[in-house]
């Protein structure tokens, strides 16, 4: 299975090319050292365990970041999914707004970057993006939905069984 984000305009953004399948099935493990493609050609990985969360129809997407000592997400507000059964990859356009989540709370990232793209995005795209970074940041500061402590142990579980 592969995750491909592109960017507003369709072009090519990152792409997570070893991703394996969960008993949900809008939900991915990418195990620790899995390589991510820039776009640019630069590859990158991170040493622990990812759980990258779907949700069909909403502008966001969630990496469960577990790492060591602690569990972090990263949030993409996106253009609604697209599943390719054909082709075994789910493409999501990144609205370039992002919301990270940590012990410390919630908070958005990279609005500027937003401010600028959203300039070319329609108009739905940009009160679906904003409405989804004010949804994640609610979640977050909460502690509710996809970061709660119920689903974080859930995802350490599931990973701890495969190793």
């Amino acid at each position: 299975m592969e995750l491909v984000s592109k960017h507003g305009d369709g072009s090519p953004h990152r792409k997570w090319t070893n991703v394996a399948c969960t008993a949900d099935p809008w939900s991915f493990l990418i195990p620790p050292e899995s390589p991510v493609e820039e776009a640019d050609g630069t590859v990158w990985s991170s040493s622990y365990p990812v759980v990258s969360m779907f949700w069909p129809g909403l502008f966001y997407q969630v990496f469960v970041l577990l790492k060591p000592t602690t569990t972090e997400y990263y949030c993409n507000v996106i253009a609604p999914l697209e599943y390719h059964p054909e082709m075994k990859m789910i493409e999501f356009i990144d609205l370039e707004l992002d919301v990270y989540v940590s012990d410390e709370g919630a908070e958005p990232r990279d609005i500027e970057e937003f401010e600028v793209a959203r300039q070319s995005y329609p108009v739905e795209w940009v009160v679906g993006a904003r409405k989804a970074s004010e949804a994640l940041i609610t979640l977050g500061r909460d502690r509710s939905g996809p970061f709660s402590a119920g689903t974080a142990r859930a995802w350490r579980d599931f990973v701890g069984k495969r190793t």
